[in-house]
Protein backbone atom coordinates (compact mmCIF):
# COMPACT_ATOMS: atom_id res chain seq x y z
CA UNK A 1 0.00 0.00 0.00
CA UNK A 2 2.97 2.07 0.69
CA UNK A 3 3.53 2.39 -3.16
CA UNK A 4 -0.46 3.28 -3.96
CA UNK A 5 0.44 6.38 -1.47
CA UNK A 6 3.01 7.44 -3.45
CA UNK A 7 1.86 7.09 -6.55
CA UNK A 8 -1.65 9.15 -4.78
CA UNK A 9 0.76 12.21 -4.14
CA UNK A 10 2.52 12.06 -7.10
CA UNK A 11 -0.63 12.12 -8.86
CA UNK A 12 -2.27 14.90 -6.09
CA UNK A 13 1.00 16.70 -6.67
CA UNK A 14 0.71 16.99 -10.75
CA UNK A 15 -2.83 17.53 -10.35
CA UNK A 16 -2.36 20.74 -8.64
CA UNK A 17 0.07 21.65 -11.21
CA UNK A 18 -2.13 21.18 -14.17
CA UNK A 19 -4.72 23.48 -12.02
CA UNK A 20 -2.11 25.84 -11.06
CA UNK A 21 -0.95 26.41 -15.14
CA UNK A 22 -4.51 26.27 -16.55
CA UNK A 23 -5.23 29.00 -13.78
CA UNK A 24 -2.30 31.51 -15.07
CA UNK A 25 -3.00 30.53 -18.81
CA UNK A 26 -6.86 31.37 -18.49
CA UNK A 27 -6.23 34.87 -16.28
CA UNK A 28 -2.89 35.74 -17.94
CA UNK A 29 -5.35 37.82 -20.72
CA UNK A 30 -7.37 39.52 -18.20
CA UNK A 31 -4.14 41.35 -17.12
CA UNK A 32 -4.21 43.57 -20.16
CA UNK A 33 -7.90 44.10 -19.68
CA UNK A 34 -7.42 47.90 -17.59
CA UNK A 35 -5.23 49.00 -20.38
CA UNK A 36 -7.95 47.56 -22.87
CA UNK A 37 -10.89 49.66 -20.84
CA UNK A 38 -9.01 52.99 -21.04
CA UNK A 39 -8.18 52.27 -24.20
CA UNK A 40 -11.95 51.80 -25.07
CA UNK A 41 -12.90 54.75 -22.65
CA UNK A 42 -10.78 57.48 -25.07
CA UNK A 43 -11.24 55.86 -28.03
CA UNK A 44 -15.13 56.70 -27.66
CA UNK A 45 -14.23 60.30 -26.51
CA UNK A 46 -12.06 60.51 -29.26
CA UNK A 47 -15.13 59.15 -31.46
CA UNK A 48 -17.33 61.29 -29.83
CA UNK A 49 -15.08 64.76 -29.96
CA UNK A 50 -14.92 64.04 -33.39
CA UNK A 51 -18.77 63.58 -34.53
CA UNK A 52 -18.99 67.36 -32.69
CA UNK A 53 -15.93 68.74 -35.18
CA UNK A 54 -18.57 67.14 -37.91
CA UNK A 55 -21.76 68.40 -36.48
CA UNK A 56 -19.83 71.92 -36.20
CA UNK A 57 -18.30 71.60 -39.56
CA UNK A 58 -21.90 70.58 -41.24
CA UNK A 59 -23.30 73.83 -39.05
CA UNK A 60 -20.64 76.48 -40.53
CA UNK A 61 -20.94 75.57 -43.92
CA UNK A 62 -24.50 75.96 -43.42
CA UNK A 63 -24.13 79.28 -42.04
CA UNK A 64 -21.40 80.05 -45.12
CA UNK A 65 -23.82 79.50 -47.23
CA UNK A 66 -26.51 81.73 -45.36
CA UNK A 67 -23.72 84.33 -44.80
CA UNK A 68 -23.86 84.41 -48.84
CA UNK A 69 -26.66 84.65 -49.42
CA UNK A 70 -27.42 87.44 -47.32
CA UNK A 71 -24.42 89.65 -48.79
CA UNK A 72 -26.31 88.63 -52.52
CA UNK A 73 -29.28 90.17 -50.44
CA UNK A 74 -27.43 93.11 -49.42
CA UNK A 75 -26.11 93.83 -52.81
CA UNK A 76 -29.77 93.66 -54.24
CA UNK A 77 -30.95 95.96 -50.84
CA UNK A 78 -28.39 98.90 -52.25
CA UNK A 79 -29.09 98.77 -56.03
CA UNK A 80 -32.69 99.24 -54.65
CA UNK A 81 -31.26 102.19 -52.51
CA UNK A 82 -29.32 103.61 -55.52
CA UNK A 83 -32.30 103.38 -57.75
CA UNK A 84 -35.02 104.78 -55.08
CA UNK A 85 -36.92 107.91 -56.74
CA UNK A 86 -38.35 109.53 -53.54
CA UNK A 87 -38.25 109.37 -49.78
CA UNK A 88 -39.88 106.54 -49.06
CA UNK A 89 -38.44 103.91 -51.16
CA UNK A 90 -34.75 105.84 -50.18
CA UNK A 91 -35.97 104.51 -46.49
CA UNK A 92 -37.53 101.46 -47.18
CA UNK A 93 -34.36 100.64 -48.84
CA UNK A 94 -32.54 101.76 -46.22
CA UNK A 95 -33.78 100.13 -43.67
CA UNK A 96 -33.20 96.94 -45.43
CA UNK A 97 -29.33 97.81 -46.16
CA UNK A 98 -29.65 98.11 -42.64
CA UNK A 99 -30.68 94.73 -42.01
CA UNK A 100 -28.95 93.06 -44.20
CA UNK A 101 -25.32 94.09 -42.79
CA UNK A 102 -26.51 93.43 -39.13
CA UNK A 103 -27.88 90.15 -40.22
CA UNK A 104 -24.15 89.47 -42.09
CA UNK A 105 -22.53 90.80 -38.93
CA UNK A 106 -24.23 88.48 -36.72
CA UNK A 107 -23.24 85.39 -38.80
CA UNK A 108 -20.35 86.26 -39.07
CA UNK A 109 -19.40 86.54 -35.47
CA UNK A 110 -21.64 83.13 -34.71
CA UNK A 111 -19.18 81.62 -37.53
CA UNK A 112 -15.95 83.06 -36.27
CA UNK A 113 -16.51 81.50 -32.52
CA UNK A 114 -17.59 78.25 -34.32
CA UNK A 115 -14.05 78.76 -36.30
CA UNK A 116 -12.41 79.11 -33.28
CA UNK A 117 -14.10 76.19 -31.70
CA UNK A 118 -13.36 74.27 -34.65
CA UNK A 119 -9.71 75.33 -34.47
CA UNK A 120 -9.41 74.53 -30.36
CA UNK A 121 -11.15 71.74 -31.30
CA UNK A 122 -9.20 69.65 -33.77
CA UNK A 123 -5.52 70.38 -32.18
CA UNK A 124 -7.13 68.76 -28.66
CA UNK A 125 -8.69 66.26 -31.26
CA UNK A 126 -4.97 65.50 -32.78
CA UNK A 127 -3.69 65.20 -29.10
CA UNK A 128 -6.40 62.65 -28.49
CA UNK A 129 -5.27 61.06 -31.24
CA UNK A 130 -1.61 60.51 -30.79
CA UNK A 131 -2.51 59.53 -27.01
CA UNK A 132 -5.30 56.56 -28.44
CA UNK A 133 -2.07 55.85 -30.91
CA UNK A 134 -0.01 55.62 -28.13
CA UNK A 135 -2.09 53.49 -25.95
CA UNK A 136 -2.33 51.05 -28.98
CA UNK A 137 0.77 50.78 -29.18
CA UNK A 138 1.47 49.62 -25.85
CA UNK A 139 -1.62 47.50 -25.74
CA UNK A 140 -0.20 45.75 -28.92
CA UNK A 141 3.39 45.41 -27.17
CA UNK A 142 1.61 43.88 -24.09
CA UNK A 143 0.04 41.63 -26.17
CA UNK A 144 2.94 40.43 -28.01
CA UNK A 145 4.37 39.68 -24.98
CA UNK A 146 1.53 37.81 -23.47
CA UNK A 147 1.63 35.53 -26.15
CA UNK A 148 5.25 33.98 -25.86
CA UNK A 149 4.41 33.91 -21.92
CA UNK A 150 1.20 31.58 -22.98
CA UNK A 151 3.11 30.01 -25.38
CA UNK A 152 5.31 28.88 -22.20
CA UNK A 153 2.70 28.34 -20.47
CA UNK A 154 0.70 26.07 -22.69
CA UNK A 155 4.06 23.90 -22.77
CA UNK A 156 4.03 23.95 -19.36
CA UNK A 157 0.45 22.79 -18.70
CA UNK A 158 0.73 20.24 -21.61
CA UNK A 159 4.04 18.55 -19.97
CA UNK A 160 1.95 18.79 -16.54
CA UNK A 161 -1.12 17.17 -18.07
CA UNK A 162 1.61 14.18 -19.40
CA UNK A 163 2.73 13.85 -15.96
CA UNK A 164 -0.50 13.47 -14.29
CA UNK A 165 -1.61 11.35 -16.79
CA UNK A 166 1.15 9.07 -16.55
CA UNK A 167 0.88 9.37 -12.47
CA UNK A 168 -3.00 8.40 -12.97
CA UNK A 169 -2.16 5.16 -15.13
CA UNK A 170 -0.35 4.03 -11.84
CA UNK A 171 -2.96 4.23 -9.07
CA UNK A 172 -4.94 1.39 -8.64
CA UNK A 173 -9.03 2.32 -10.43
CA UNK A 174 -10.18 2.05 -7.12
CA UNK A 175 -8.34 4.08 -5.40
CA UNK A 176 -8.61 6.36 -8.56
CA UNK A 177 -12.38 6.22 -8.48
CA UNK A 178 -12.23 7.41 -4.41
CA UNK A 179 -8.90 10.04 -5.27
CA UNK A 180 -11.60 12.15 -7.66
CA UNK A 181 -14.56 12.10 -5.99
CA UNK A 182 -12.81 13.70 -2.85
CA UNK A 183 -10.73 16.26 -5.57
CA UNK A 184 -13.96 17.15 -6.52
CA UNK A 185 -16.13 17.51 -3.24
CA UNK A 186 -13.19 18.41 -0.95
CA UNK A 187 -10.73 20.18 -3.54
CA UNK A 188 -8.04 17.75 -2.85
CA UNK A 189 -8.44 13.78 -1.74
CA UNK A 190 -4.95 12.98 0.37
CA UNK A 191 -3.92 14.50 3.51
CA UNK A 192 -0.69 13.94 5.96
CA UNK A 193 -1.21 13.77 9.11
CA UNK A 194 1.25 15.52 12.20
CA UNK A 195 1.33 14.44 15.87
CA UNK A 196 -1.86 12.30 15.30
CA UNK A 197 -4.00 15.12 13.41
CA UNK A 198 -5.10 14.87 10.23
CA UNK A 199 -3.95 18.22 8.51
CA UNK A 200 -6.90 17.89 5.76
CA UNK A 201 -9.49 19.34 8.32
CA UNK A 202 -7.00 19.65 11.31
CA UNK A 203 -9.07 16.19 13.59
CA UNK A 204 -7.07 14.77 16.18
CA UNK A 205 -6.80 11.20 14.61
CA UNK A 206 -8.18 8.06 17.23
CA UNK A 207 -4.86 6.75 18.43
CA UNK A 208 -5.85 3.04 17.12
CA UNK A 209 -6.21 4.95 13.14
CA UNK A 210 -2.54 6.62 14.03
CA UNK A 211 -0.78 3.23 14.84
CA UNK A 212 -2.69 1.47 11.76
CA UNK A 213 -0.83 4.33 9.43
CA UNK A 214 2.18 3.90 11.00
CA UNK A 215 2.17 -0.15 9.66
CA UNK A 216 1.47 1.38 6.18
CA UNK A 217 -0.30 -2.00 5.35
CA UNK A 218 -3.56 -0.56 4.23
CA UNK A 219 -5.31 2.86 2.89
CA UNK A 220 -7.03 4.99 5.58
CA UNK A 221 -9.53 7.66 5.36
CA UNK A 222 -9.95 10.43 7.96
CA UNK A 223 -13.01 10.05 9.90
CA UNK A 224 -13.96 13.52 9.91
CA UNK A 225 -13.02 14.86 6.40
CA UNK A 226 -12.84 11.04 4.58
CA UNK A 227 -9.45 12.25 3.29
CA UNK A 228 -7.19 9.52 2.74
CA UNK A 229 -4.54 10.03 4.59
CA UNK A 230 -0.95 9.13 5.91
CA UNK A 231 2.29 9.71 8.31
CA UNK A 232 3.70 12.47 6.73
CA UNK A 233 7.07 11.34 8.66
CA UNK A 234 6.69 7.99 6.97
CA UNK A 235 6.41 8.81 3.52
CA UNK A 236 7.79 12.76 3.42
CA UNK A 237 11.29 12.73 5.49
CA UNK A 238 12.67 15.87 6.43
CA UNK A 239 14.61 17.82 3.89
CA UNK A 240 18.22 17.21 5.73
CA UNK A 241 17.33 13.60 6.48
CA UNK A 242 16.31 12.86 2.72
CA UNK A 243 19.81 14.52 1.71
CA UNK A 244 22.02 13.12 4.34
CA UNK A 245 24.71 10.77 2.78
CA UNK A 246 24.50 7.29 4.22
CA UNK A 247 26.90 7.45 7.84
CA UNK A 248 30.66 6.11 6.51
CA UNK A 249 31.38 3.39 8.35
CA UNK A 250 34.68 2.02 10.02
CA UNK A 251 36.61 -1.63 9.23
CA UNK A 252 36.88 -1.62 12.64
CA UNK A 253 33.45 -1.87 13.45
CA UNK A 254 32.56 -4.69 10.88
CA UNK A 255 31.92 -7.83 13.57
CA UNK A 256 34.55 -10.47 13.91
CA UNK A 257 34.73 -13.83 12.74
Amino acid sequence: MREQLVFLLQLQQSETKVRELDTAATQLPAKLDPLRRDLAKLQGMLDAERAKLTEADTWRKTQQDLVDREREALRTAQSKLNASKNSKEFGAASREVENKRKSISDREAELKKINEAATAGNTQLASRDKDVGALRDQLAEGEAAMAGQLDALRTQLAEAKATRDDARSKVEPKWLKIFDSLTTKRGYAVAPVIKGVCQGCHMALPPQLNNILARMESIETCPRCGRLVYRKELLEPKPDEAAAPPAPTDDNDAPKS
